[in-house]
C-alpha cells in the first residue's frame, strides 16, 4: 500500500464525522491486540494549552535522554504532524505499514455488522501502533474532544492524568457551562492515577478536588501562590516557582501558567523517570510550539495565533493588550462555523484597526462574508480575500501607510499552518 491509498482510505473514514463514545475504538484496539495497553501514557485534556504542556513536558524528557511519543489533534503544517516522536513526524511510508494491518481489521468490523472506526478512531488506533513498535519510552496522549468519551480514553492505568485550561467549545457535545464542560474532561481520570491540574476558579477546583477524593486520587494543581513573574516580554520571561528560578522562550502569560502546570507533571513523572531539575530548566527554556502567539515576520511585524475558542481569543487579547497597545492592528481573521465566532468578535473587535476576513479551507468553515459583517457591525473597516496569501499581501500593502504596524492572523488553526513556511 503506497500512502496515497492510506491517506485516502483515511479521508473517506473521514466523511463519517465524528462518532462520540470509546465503544467502536476499544473493538478496533482489541482486535489489534490491544497496542494502548503495552505502552506508558500521560493522558491531557482540556479546552486550551494541552499542546503547550505536552511541549514543554516532552522537551523536559527528552532534554534527559528518553524516547517520547506525542499524539496532537489537530494538526498545522501536515497530516503526519500529528505522530510524532521526539518531535520527528511519522514517515508517510510508515504510515502506510501501519495502515495496511489496520484497514482488513476494519474491514473484518463491517463485514461482522460492526459500526465502521471513524478517522479519528483510526487514527488513534495507528498512533499507539506506531508507539508500541517504536518502543518508545512514554506516550503524551491528548484528547481530541472532551474527555470522557473521546476516543483516546482506552488507556486503563495511564502514569498520570493531566487537565489542561477549561474553557467554552464543542458545547453541543459537552454542555453548556463551564462545571459540565469541566466534568466531561474529568472523565480521563483513573482510580489511585494521580492528576495534575492548570490553575482553576474556586467552584472548578472544588468539583475537581471533590472528584480525586472520590476515585482516590493524588490531586495535584500548579500553584500560582508560589510563582512569581520576575520578567515578561515578547521574547520570553523568567519567573521563580516553589524557590527554582526557570525561562520560557516563548512569551505570554498563559505559557508561564502551562509551564509551571508541565513542571508540576515532570515531577509527578520522577517516581518512573530519572528526571533532575537541570532537565526542567532546559527543557522549558528549549520549547517551541509553533502557530501559538509566533512571530514569523519582522517587518511588518506579524504573529499568529491558533486561538480558535473563548479561552484562546481572551489569552490572545491579552497578549495584545500587553505587547501592542497604541499600535495599530491589522487582522487576518478566519474561523469555523461551529464556533462561537460572535462572541470572537466581541472580544477582539475593540482593537482592530483594520479587519481581512478569509473562508478556511476546511468543511466547517465559515463564509467570510459572514464573519466580515459581524466585524463590521462594530463600525470597524473590514475586507475580504480569497485565502489567507491574498490576505497577507492586502496586510502588507495596508501596513505600508501605518506607523509601527502589527498583522495579527488568528481563528482557525486550519488556515494558519501554511502561512508559517511561506513568510519565515
Amino acid at each position: 500500500m503506497t500512502y496515497e491509498e492510506a491517506y485516502l482510505y483515511m479521508k473517506e473514514a473521514g466523511k463519517r464525522g465524528s462518532v462520540y463514545g470509546t465503544e467502536t475504538v476499544k473493538e478496533l484496539l482489541l482486535r489489534l491486540g490491544n497496542p494502548q495497553d503495552r505502552v506508558p501514557v500521560v493522558h491531557i485534556a482540556g479546552t486550551n494549552g494541552k499542546g503547550s504542556i505536552f511541549a514543554f513536558v516532552g522537551h523536559i524528557l527528552e532534554d534527559a535522554g528518553y524516547v517520547v511519543g506525542r499524539y496532537i489533534s489537530p494538526t498545522i503544517f501536515t497530516y503526519l504532524e500529528r505522530f510524532q516522536i521526539n518531535g520527528h513526524y511519522m514517515k508517510e511510508s510508515e504510515f502506510a505499514r501501519i495502515m495496511e494491518t489496520v484497514i482488513p481489521v476494519c474491514e473484518d468490523m463491517e463485514e461482522a455488522g460492526l459500526p465502521i472506526p471513524t478517522a479519528f478512531e483510526l487514527e488513534t488506533a495507528v498512533a499507539f501502533l506506531y508507539f508500541v513498535q517504536k518502543k518508545v519510552d512514554i506516550v503524551l496522549l491528548e484528547t481530541g474532544m472532551g474527555g470522557k468519551n473521546d476516543a483516546t480514553n482506552v488507556v486503563k492505568q495511564p502514569l498520570c492524568t493531566v487537565l489542561a485550561s477549561i474553557s467554552r467549545d464543542h458545547m453541543q457535545f459537552l454542555g453548556d457551562t463551564l462545571q459540565e464542560i469541566l466534568e466531561q474532561k474529568m472523565g480521563i481520570l483513573r482510580e489511585q492515577v494521580p492528576c495534575v491540574a492548570y490553575p482553576m476558579q474556586d467552584e472548578m477546583r472544588q468539583i475537581w478536588l471533590k472528584k480525586c477524593d472520590k476515585m482516590q486520587i493524588e490531586p495535584i494543581m500548579a500553584d500560582t501562590d508560589q510563582l512569581q513573574v520576575i520578567a515578561e516580554n515578547l521574547h520570553g520571561s523568567r519567573f521563580c516557582y516553589k524557590g527554582q528560578e526557570y525561562e520560557l522562550g516563548i512569551p505570554g502569560i498563559y505559557q508561564i501558567y502551562n509551564s509551571i502546570t508541565a513542571i508540576e507533571v515532570c515531577n509527578c513523572l520522577k517516581k518512573q523517570y530519572d528526571l533532575k531539575n537541570v532537565n526542567i530548566k532546559n527543557g522549558l527554556k528549549e520549547t517551541v510550539w509553533e502557530g501559538r502567539f509566533q512571530k514569523i515576520k519582522d517587518v511588518p511585524l506579524t504573529y499568529i495565533d491558533g486561538a480558535h475558542n473563548e479561552g484562546g481569543w481572551r489569552s490572545l487579547r491579552e497578549n495584545i493588550q500587553a505587547y501592542f497597545t497604541g499600535r495599530p492592528l491589522i487582522y487576518i481573521c478566519g474561523v469555523l462555523a461551529d464556533k462561537e465566532y460572535e462572541k470572537m468578535v466581541d472580544i477582539m473587535a475593540p482593537f482592530a484597526s483594520f479587519i481581512i476576513t478569509v473562508t478556511p479551507d476546511n468543511p466547517r468553515a465559515l463564509d467570510k462574508e459572514i464573519l466580515a459583517d459581524c466585524y463590521r457591525s462594530y463600525g470597524k473597516p473590514v475586507d475580504t480575500a480569497e485565502n489567507v496569501f491574498a490576505a497577507q499581501r492586502q496586510a502588507e500593502t495596508l501596513a505600508q501607510e501605518l506607523t509601527e504596524p502589527v498583522i495579527v492572523v488568528f481563528g482557525s488553526l486550519s488556515f494558519i499552518g501554511p502561512l508559517i513556511p511561506r513568510i519565515k
